[in-house]
């Protein structure tokens, strides 16, 4: 097999851990044609693991059409979903603020990847919802979502924020903010966060949106609102983690 794959290892579960399977059948589709030639060859015929149970039934299958489609399926969902838990597990940057759009652009990429063909991946959509519902949404990942500035403004001017992420928003400030006078004044100074008034329409504050991390970004244009800014550092500097999705 190595021979035919030019040396390469279709495997390599110390350096991929949860993503192992969804990683080996991209590898097997990287190789697919050599994998054919392989089955195909002389040196195949000729070897005695050919003659077994295991070898002809690893031929049949390496041979199949619908093996290889299942696995061109398989990439399409799997893809966009294991860079989200990359993503979430991973340390360049706090995945606090990036989640919940993570989720809608993995959904929108697998539905663009079956050309919009509702009934290929219905329901694999239930399983990322009910598993999202269940066990990741929370919402600290709504109140992140909104003190992204990066993602915030792009959204607002789209109106594509629903009302889910304000609910989950005002959740999350109630929980982490007992005083109330404390969320009156965070309620004002949102005000300004949202309308892009004083330090945060300042161009270098529209630049950084995309440039600086988040907490970066609230650090630099703080001065105006420090309740809204304590409360906005305090969300995204959280740590997420793919642990839940890892142990299914």
């Amino acid at each position: 097999m190595r021979k035919f794959t030019n040396e390469r290892n279709l495997v390599r579960p110390a350096k991929t851990r949860f993503a192992t399977a969804f990683l080996t059948l991209h590898s097997f589709y990287l190789q697919k044609k050599n994998l054919r030639k392989l089955v195909f060859s002389n040196e195949w015929k000729d070897n005695r693991y050919a003659k077994e149970a295991a070898g002809k039934e690893t031929a049949k299958v390496l041979i199949s059409p619908l093996f290889w489609n299942d696995v061109v399926w398989a990439l399409k969902v799997g893809g966009p979903l294991i860079r989200v838990l990359c993503m979430v597990d991973g340390e360049r940057k706090p995945p606090m603020g990036y989640l919940y759009e993570a989720i809608d652009r993995a959904k929108e990429t697998i539905a663009v990847s079956f050309e919009g063909d509702v009934r290929k991946y219905e329901k694999v959509f239930d399983i990322i919802d009910s598993r999202w519902s269940n066990q990741l949404h929370r919402p600290l990942h709504a109140a992140g979502h909104l003190l992204n500035p990066g993602l915030f403004y792009k959204n607002t001017r789209d109106e594509t924020l629903d009302s889910e992420v304000w609910i989950g928003y005002h959740e999350c400030l109630e929980k982490l903010i007992p005083d109330s006078a404390t969320v009156d004044q965070i309620g004002e100074e949102f005000g300004r966060y949202s309308q892009a008034e004083g330090l945060f329409g300042l161009q270098a504050a529209i630049r950084a949106r995309d440039i600086r991390s988040p907490v970066e970004w609230w650090m630099q244009f703080r001065h105006q609102t420090p309740n809204l800014q304590k409360f906005a550092i305090k969300v995204l500097s959280l740590t997420c983690s793919a642990s839940g999705c890892e142990r299914n």
